[in-house]
């Protein structure tokens, strides 16, 4: 009974923390005169405080050797991290939010290879047809956005997902001790490029600049946290399903609130898309040994699409 207790509660953090992260393009979208650099500056800084924070409750006086223990491992992933926070932004500020997230949510199938090619872990056939229509859809929706001048945002999607299944991995390697620091310390990375990018750009207004501490120190911070909590009592695979609500919500938050409607094109690839992850991860639990490989590196890893994402 307790088991069953434990289960149930962590998928309901999983699904409050999709829930949460998924309104973070909706925030951006009702920004009025912050630059995108602007946002990543001010969204990292709040994440790396709030994960510092969470770090200082957590730990108490051991949090500087917690950090010390993530080594150079959790310094090459935040590398990966800042590039896919920095990513997230450009996406979402060059191209609908439709197409950013629906690229985005190819991260777990893009894992797999990134495991396959540096850990050695195998990929099934399952997995190879998953992704392969993944990335059937992401070309259409790349196609769409050089038709439509959003070619940019396409692909800076696209090179956020590749940071962050290459932040995943590393989480993955670096399993043996708590990886946690290396978000806070890929979020400082972020406002440290963020700083040099914006020269001399005015200041946002002060309501922008509200907003953006939310997204990093509320929405992302607490969405990341959940997501960690949750990791422990979930399956790799049930983490992947339950991480596309973030995917199919945020399109939603923006369509009814903003009246940004995603093309034809755009709904079509990413149905492909979040088809090609769902069906894998579904597949995943009713077959547990043959994505054995995939499942454990989501799992052990404790980061999922969501938080690596939008954190």
């Amino acid at each position: 009974m307790r088991q069953i207790s434990l289960h149930n509660r962590a998928v309901i953090m999983m699904v409050l923390s999709a829930t949460i992260i998924s309104t973070s393009g909706l925030f951006i979208r009702n920004l009025e005169t912050a630059t995108a650099w602007q946002v990543v500056f001010w969204r990292g800084l709040s994440l790396a405080v709030a994960i510092l924070g969470f770090q200082a409750y957590t730990h108490r006086r051991a949090t500087f050797t917690q950090f010390k223990r993530v080594g150079r491992l959790g310094v090459f992933g935040g590398l990966f991290l800042s590039g896919g926070l920095i990513g997230y932004v450009l996406a979402i500020t060059n191209t609908t939010v439709a197409n950013a997230t629906f690229t985005m949510s190819a991260i777990p199938l893009f894992t797999a290879v990134l495991a396959w090619l540096v850990l050695g872990e195998r990929v099934s056939l399952t997995t190879v047809a998953a992704i392969a229509t993944a990335v059937g859809g992401i070309a259409l929706m790349v196609g769409d956005g050089i038709a439509t001048g959003t070619a940019l945002g396409n692909f800076m999607a696209l090179f956020t997902a590749v940071c962050l299944a290459c932040f995943v991995v590393i989480l993955r390697k670096g399993r043996a001790v708590d990886m946690l620091p290396a978000t806070s310390i890929g979020a400082t990375f972020s406002v440290i490029i963020a700083a040099y990018m914006m020269g001399g750009s005015p200041a946002p207004l002060l309501r922008d600049v509200a907003l953006c501490l939310i997204l990093g120190g509320l929405i992302a911070g607490s969405g990341h946290v959940l997501f960690v909590s949750a990791s422990r009592a979930l399956l790799g695979a049930e983490l992947s399903l339950l991480a596309l609500i973030e995917f199919i919500l945020g399109p939603i938050w923006v369509w009814a609130f903003i009246n940004e409607t995603p093309s034809p094109m755009t709904l079509f690839g990413g149905s492909l898309v979040l088809a090609a992850v769902g069906g894998h991860a579904a597949l995943s639990l009713l077959r547990p040994n043959e994505a054995a490989g995939a499942d454990t590196q989501m799992h052990e890893a404790g980061l999922s699409i969501g938080p690596t994402i939008n954190n």
